[in-house]
């Protein structure tokens, strides 16, 4: 697979992510802008209360080469809020342009069973409580946080046929310039596994409900990935910088 797609993967599957209290999660809406060793790309994330109390998180991306779409992805993650739990119901991944994958996720917590699928293949994966997926996962984080849990920051989520952890690390506050201005923000860092040799630092704004503000990554062949918010709304107000 050609570096920015593997960067555009990387991106979408480690970063997205702004959350509201338990049970009351507001609705927000961020724009984005990447770049992938000097590739360009911009993105939209979205968290949306549908009927019924279901609530959908969405992200979209466009991949720009000499001024023309190379890549789209698309991912959405659906679940429900029970006090401090989240349950998950849904994820979709589709990235299409000069390479395609689909990849889904369907929950039936009555038979405790998740259908899991990536292209063609398909595999049946045993559920346990507090099981999740890429996107889901990084909601139950902000959930987290929000509530001032710090430590032991340890996520089990659905990778195609397995089960893998992931995990962070509190690294600190920082007031962060930004495109918009100076944003009090706390900084994250994902911790490395085995199969991932990425360094990853995580900046989420503390008076935006932890809308996630910033993203720099970089893997041991010097792909160097950055994310920097451009513009949101948050439970319908604009986000706006800290007065000087």
């Amino acid at each position: 697979m050609k570096p920015f797609l593997k960067a555009a993967i990387v991106f979408y599957l480690v970063i997205y992510e702004s959350f509201a209290a338990a049970q009351h999660a507001a609705e927000f809406t961020a724009n984005y802008r990447a770049s992938a060793n000097g590739l360009g790309a911009s993105a939209l994330r979205k968290l949306e209360i549908l009927d019924g109390g279901l609530y959908q998180l969405s992200n979209s991306l466009e991949a720009m080469f000499a001024g023309q779409v190379i890549a789209r992805l698309s991912q959405t993650s659906e679940f429900y809020l029970n006090s401090h739990q989240l349950i998950p119901q849904s994820y979709d991944y589709l990235l299409s342009g000069i390479s395609t994958r689909t990849t889904a996720i369907s929950y039936d917590w009555d038979a405790g069973i998740a259908a899991s699928s990536n292209n063609d293949e398909s595999w049946s994966i045993k559920l346990v409580s507090g099981v999740m997926d890429e996107l889901s996962h990084q909601f139950a984080l902000r959930l987290r946080i929000q509530r001032g849990e710090t430590e032991n920051l340890e996520f089990e989520l659905i990778d195609e046929d397995e089960i893998e952890v992931n995990r962070y690390r509190l690294l600190g506050k920082e007031i962060l310039n930004t495109t918009l201005g100076r944003l009090n923000s706390t900084q994250f860092e994902l911790l490395q596994t085995e199969s991932s040799q990425r360094t990853t630092k995580i900046w989420l704004a503390d008076d935006w409900q932890y809308l996630l503000i910033k993203i720099e990554q970089e893997d041991q062949s010097g792909l160097h990935i950055k994310l920097e918010l451009e513009n949101a709304t948050v439970a319908g107000q604009k986000v706006a910088p800290l007065a000087n």
